[in-house]
């Protein structure tokens, strides 16, 4: 977001005009599958056509979803407080400094936001719990409990795993590769660094509209480009390079392009999906080059086959199962929402525009269910072709937005089936 950008804002919510304040939109990128095949083999492209834009109401939205409680402490009719909504300098108060305890109180919070505000722009539905003294959790995503650390080291996630050994944790970007090994972390974009810088600048942080470069606009354009709006365009997570093998990479480098892409994308289906993907989309990369050969499909036994099945079976039906826990978790959170801004003097002027972003997000869910449910149906009359179907499948089960940690056994047991079928 760019100083004009900000004015134009400003300028339209002052004088009232809060509808079309919020729907500016704040940043435009040419995305694309093609673009992500070019970067894969380091090509450089000018094939990328689609646009995605994120506007002021994307944000707010899932600002208002993370915290509603945020309602009661701005008024949101002055350029400084919106200022300090957009920044987070508003995370700051109710804290005594002169407390060395505080300061890592307050950098705790500042990564849960963070975090919070990561996962809800990719689409996955967060909350925080309703006491601040929970203990081994930090907040609940798809109905989840996670931990939240953001550290300069793994000693802490050792500590918390010894006192709650089945609670996942999200950590921050740097020591992610310190604990590949372990199926219980998750990984973030978040930086401890910018962690510890917006928890020291927030203390004495004048904001003015010229520098709203505070990671709370930066984080949240991140998540809302990388999950739900990117998805909700139809894009899908080609754009991580799911079904690039199929779309743009010639039958000549298609084995080597779905290996390369399951590198990529591996960690969009947690820590299982490192292990197995890229032999799921390298079956997928030779089976679409015509690399497979009849001899090979010949092996392919029919109690072998039966089981991918039943474990594509039992994959969907556990991402099936936790849809409606996101739909109530959001409605609850939704009326939150809705019970502070409906009486707000500013707020309410835009209620009509968060029921509509509330009603485009459940009708993308809802729809995702339903492909799933179609997906199982074509399994249990054997209408699928495991080796060009799976990918197709496992595409659905990310767009669903269900956090992978809920699918780790069954995406696991999935691949064995596979390794066991290939004899790889």
């Amino acid at each position: 977001m760019d100083k004009e950008q900000w004015k134009q804002f400003i300028e339209l919510w002052e004088s009232e005009s809060y509808d079309k304040a919020v729907k500016i939109t704040l940043e435009k990128q040419r995305r694309g599958s093609s673009a992500v095949v070019d970067q894969i083999f380091r090509k450089n492209s000018s094939t990328s056509t689609s646009i995605v834009g994120i506007s002021f109401i994307d944000i707010l939205y899932d600002y208002l979803m993370v915290n509603p409680e945020v309602i009661d402490a701005l008024d949101f009719a002055r350029e400084e407080d919106l200022a300090g909504f957009f920044t987070f300098q508003q995370f700051s108060k109710g804290f005594d400094f002169s407390n060395s305890g505080e300061l890592t109180r307050l950098k705790g919070y500042t990564a849960e936001q963070l975090v919070a505000l990561e996962l809800q722009g990719k689409g996955h539905d967060v909350s925080f719990p309703a006491t601040s003294n929970n203990t081994g959790y930090d907040l609940i995503v798809d109905g989840q409990p996670f931990q939240v650390k953001s550290l300069s080291d793994p000693s802490g996630i050792h500590e918390h795993f010894s006192k709650y050994p089945e609670t996942p944790v999200f950590v921050n970007k740097e020591i992610l590769s310190s604990l590949d090994n372990n199926p219980l972390v998750y990984g973030t974009e978040i930086s401890n660094q910018d962690v510890e810088e917006i928890t020291y600048n927030s203390l004495d942080y004048a904001a003015e509209f010229s520098e709203l470069d505070i990671p709370i606009i930066t984080i949240a354009v991140s998540g809302l480009f990388n999950g739900y709006k990117i998805l909700n365009d139809g894009l899908s997570v080609r754009l991580a390079g799911l079904n690039i093998v199929n779309e743009t990479v010639s039958r000549s480098v298609a084995t080597m392009g779905g290996k390369a892409v399951g590198t990529v994308i591996g960690p969009l289906f947690g820590p299982a999906g490192v292990v197995v993907m890229p032999m799921f989309l390298g079956l997928t990369g030779a089976y679409n080059g015509g690399k497979i050969t009849s001899r090979l499909k010949n092996l392919y036994t029919r109690k072998e086959r039966e089981q991918i099945l039943n474990d594509l079976t039992l994959l969907i039906k556990k991402v099936l199962e936790v849809i409606p826990k996101k739909v109530n978790q959001r409605e609850d959170t939704f009326n939150k929402v809705k019970q502070r801004i409906t009486d707000h003097q500013v707020l309410k002027h835009i209620l009509n525009s968060l029921h509509d972003k509330q009603a485009e997000k459940e009708k993308y869910l809802f729809n995702k269910r339903d492909e799933l449910a179609g997906w199982l149906h074509k399994i249990s009359t054997n209408q699928i072709v495991i080796e060009s179907d799976t990918q197709h499948i496992l595409d659905t089960v990310i767009r669903s937005q269900v956090h992978p940690h809920v699918y780790q056994e069954e995406l696991t047991a999935l691949g064995n089936s596979y390794r066991r079928l290939l004899r790889i």
